[in-house]
């Protein structure tokens, strides 16, 4: 038997199983998926191999939580390339508005490498042998003194505490089956709580140079008439590798990946130039196609929605069965800084009811 296995190896998960280790318990983890780091997915590049983020990717000072774990692990981080002329497209026949971006503006950061590299240190920290993909929960059910766990291959773990890192809403759309039933309330909020990231498209050209650095943009762009909404600089931290990284509009959901390319590729053209056409690679990632990260809520639900509500900071099945993970933090809930709170937090109080024991 397990003291604790903890479901769901993005940041939440392995930040969790990071803390208990720290602390004298080892931790099983349990992926549906077959690869770790959930929303958190650094890519290389097909041309040049420039690292480009397709999930989580910025944080500031503020992000306490976070930070003081990047610089416990040892890992550096950078600021966001900000520099410069900014862009504001409200209508394609129009040429933009041009903005200078203040120095006093908040810093964002990103980690060097790639987001991806404080998602690997922490798996090697838990050890892979304690990781087990391709592992889908599909049962939970209380015993004399413990918790009995299945999954879609028909396994079974027992543990004395349950740790559940995924999303609320994706808890009930995936149909797992709870024994006793989760309280009524509780199934309520989690119908209704919004899933960070669940509908973003991200998208990054690569480029040979940095060329909208050379003729003074920064990078930053917001269009209300093209495919991509949002735009950034996505060099890497050694200023080695080039390209242009941001999200493009919900609907672009119902077009071929081609067209997406195609349409990106015509706005950077028009904004930026013909300089724009000449680029290495086109990489995207549309996470409403991620079985284990969106699910069609049937009803409209607003961005962060009850993340962070309070019925998720009590405990389940006598104390046993704990829910975490970024919609579940009260403090930056949908953000990499909630995750890393939620899963420390919730292994810590283990810790706690475990000494108690």
């Amino acid at each position: 038997m397990q003291e604790v296995i903890i479901v769901g190896a993005g940041l939440s998960g392995l930040a969790a199983a990071y803390y208990l280790k720290k602390n004298g318990t080892g931790a099983l983890v349990l992926e549906a998926r077959e690869r770790w780091g959930g929303r958190i997915e650094t890519v290389k590049a097909a041309g040049n191999n420039t690292p480009v983020e397709m999930g989580a990717t910025w944080f500031a000072e503020k992000h306490t939580h976070l930070m003081r774990l990047l610089k416990e692990l040892g890992l550096p981080f950078y600021r966001q390339y900000q520099q410069g002329i900014g862009m504001f497209e409200t209508d394609a026949a129009r040429e933009a508005q041009l903005f200078q971006i203040p120095d006093s503006e908040e810093p964002s950061y990103r980690v060097a490498g790639g987001t991806l590299k404080l998602i690997d240190v922490l798996a090697q920290h838990i050890g892979h042998d304690r990781i087990i993909l391709d592992s889908p929960v599909v049962g939970v059910s209380e015993q004399k003194d413990h918790l009995e766990i299945t999954t879609s291959k028909g396994e079974k773990h027992a543990c004395r505490y349950l740790v559940l890192t995924i999303p609320p809403f994706l808890i009930l759309s995936q149909k797992i089956t709870f024994d006793p039933a989760l309280p009524g309330e509780l199934v309520r909020v989690m119908g209704s709580t919004h899933t960070w990231m669940g509908e973003s498209i991200k998208f990054a050209v690569e480029y040979e140079s940095p060329f909208w650095r050379q003729e003074g943009y920064s990078g930053t762009i917001f269009s209300h008439a093209g495919i991509a909404v949002e735009m950034y600089d996505h060099s890497d931290f050694k200023e080695t590798r080039f390209a242009l990284k941001g999200f493009l509009s919900a609907d672009a959901s119902v077009l071929t990946k081609e067209e997406r390319k195609l349409k990106v590729v015509e706005q950077l053209t028009r904004l930026l130039g013909e300089r724009a056409a000449d680029f290495l690679s086109y990489t995207e990632r549309v996470w409403k196609e991620e079985v284990y990260t969106f699910a069609d809520y049937q009803k409209y639900v607003m961005p962060h929605q009850h993340n962070g509500h309070p019925l998720y900071s009590g405990t389940l099945m006598n104390g046993r069965l704990y829910l975490a993970g970024t919609e579940t933090s009260p403090a930056f809930g949908g953000y990499m800084d909630g995750a890393v709170y939620s899963g420390i937090a919730t292994a810590q109080r283990i810790a706690n009811k475990m000494s108690e024991a």
